[in-house]
């Protein structure tokens, strides 16, 4: 009786502890992405030679389109906003949007773009740059651009790579399984009832007496 409820204990403990590593793992992976930008025509942080005329993003999920929902401001070296109208997001390809600029001098372009995920409806923001003419470090003190208030008030969100994070419940879960049947094998090993202990008596042999 005692080794049948060893075996139940050690297959709750064990069925607990993949329960536990599941959950830990499919949260990590539940991440939402939101419709953060992936890449950019000109990219982040190159250097180009002409000023383009256009500038379009592509993003991790598809964008509501509109620009009080998602949208593009581009501000020049001289810290001025030069959008040419609003951005714009493809109706084809929902994960693109694009804004026409009049481009300034040569110097350090700032892009701030805003979305809203067309699944989700949860809002992202951030911002990049890139430098046209001259490289970013040969550059000298640049304008800051002027402060523009937009209709999308979310907070901004951390542009941090959190790739790193997703593994550390995923680490949990696997000490959590490995306790959890550590635990098990324990109280089974635990529950095995003590050997029985026998005596053997020597008969004692009668003695005639005479």
């Amino acid at each position: 009786m005692r080794l049948h409820l060893s075996r139940i204990h050690l297959i709750c403990a064990s069925m607990l502890s993949l329960g536990l590593f599941l959950t830990l793992v499919g949260t990590s992976f539940a991440a939402p992405f939101h419709a953060k930008v992936t890449s950019s025509d000109p990219k982040a942080n190159s250097t180009i030679k002409q000023a383009p005329t256009k500038i379009t993003v592509t993003t991790a999920e598809n964008m509501k389109p509109g620009a009080a929902n998602s949208n593009l401001l581009v501000y020049g070296p001289s810290g001025e906003l030069i959008n040419d109208g609003d951005a714009k997001v493809d109706l084809n390809k929902p994960d693109q949007m694009s804004v026409n600029i009049k481009p300034e001098k040569d110097g350090v372009y700032v892009v701030r773009w805003t979305t809203v995920s067309a699944g989700d409806e949860d809002p992202d923001q951030g911002a990049f740059v890139f430098t046209v003419g001259t490289a970013a470090g040969e550059t000298t003190a640049q304008a800051q651009p002027t402060a523009v208030s937009t209709s999308n008030t979310a907070p901004a969100k951390s542009t941090t790579d959190n790739s790193g994070a997703i593994w550390i419940p995923i680490v949990t879960g696997l000490i959590a399984l490995i306790v959890g049947l550590g635990v098990g094998v324990g109280i089974g090993r635990g529950s095995k009832p003590a050997a029985a202990t026998t005596t053997t008596e020597t008969p004692k042999t009668p003695i005639n007496q005479s």
